[in-house]
């Protein structure tokens, strides 16, 4: 039996990410992000294998889900056309700034529906591609969630982002088989959060994580029954690690607000 994969990807340059502008609400893709979303596109090497496709339903997220993954999108809808994305909040970035707020569904799907129309798609100097696959986006998680998202209440809010990766991790387990490949587009700080991996952590950058760079795991329990995301060989080979971090969640750990993305420290003994 293959091991359950998930591959994780950070969402492509918004415009939050150029000079901290983290005061804008919900933001969109930049010309480099699109850019960088065709260069994931085409190399990308699990467009083949890739079962279930999950996004956080903030903007950026969902426009580098549909730009980068339409070869993996088309793939799976021609094979089941009730194929869905789901939208789901649990995946979404820790912090509360403006930039971490999401949209209502109504404006979301506005959005998606007319994105090739928009003055945002009339700038790119290239055909921006995947906005036909916009009616695969499932937005009932986040209809859902409501009150809690958009607003960062409940399980959303940044204090509580632990208990909301914990929950996340469990429920990739206990959803997806042996014989699943999924792939999950959400945030550099949240990423941190759900691998319980903090090696070479930047706080001035939030993240680690560069823009649309990938990453994949095993999703397994260790000796004690914690459910632990443990990266492969062949992303720590990519990306020019040497060796695979197996997470036991052992360490004490402190709470830290830094640059307003939630996260988690662990102390040095």
């Amino acid at each position: 039996m293959p091991p359950r994969i998930v591959h994780l990807v950070r969402h492509a340059q918004g415009h939050h990410n150029i000079n901290w502008q983290h005061y804008i609400r919900d933001p969109t893709l930049t010309e480099t992000g699109h850019s960088q979303c065709r260069l994931l596109a085409s190399t990308f090497p699990h467009h083949d294998t890739i079962t279930h496709v999950i996004c956080s339903p903030l903007k950026r997220t969902i426009q580098t889900t549909l730009e980068s993954f339409h070869p993996t999108i088309a793939r799976l809808s021609k094979s089941n056309p009730e194929f869905k994305i789901p939208t789901d909040p649990y995946f979404q970035e820790t912090g509360e700034w403006e930039c971490d707020i999401g949209s209502s569904v109504p404006e979301l799907q506005k959005f998606v529906e007319n994105f090739e129309e928009s003055e945002d798609s009339k700038s790119s100097t290239a055909k921006i591609q995947g906005y036909e696959y916009h009616t695969h986006l499932d937005f009932s998680p986040v209809s859902k969630s409501a009150p809690d998202w958009p607003q960062k209440n409940g399980i959303f809010a940044a204090k509580n982002v632990e208990t909301r990766g914990s929950y996340a991790r469990e429920y990739l387990y206990n959803n997806f088989g042996n014989e699943d490949e999924v792939l999950i587009v959400s945030h550099g700080g949240y990423l941190h959060v759900l691998t319980e991996d903090w090696d070479s952590y930047d706080e001035m950058k939030g993240t680690a994580w560069e823009n649309t760079e990938r990453r994949s795991f095993v999703v397994k329990k260790n000796g004690e029954g914690k459910v632990v995301l443990e990266e492969t060989e062949e992303s720590v080979r990519s990306r020019g690690g040497h060796g695979v971090r197996e997470t036991d969640g052992g360490a004490e750990r402190m709470e830290v607000e830094a640059g307003g993305h939630h996260h988690s420290e662990v102390l040095k003994n």
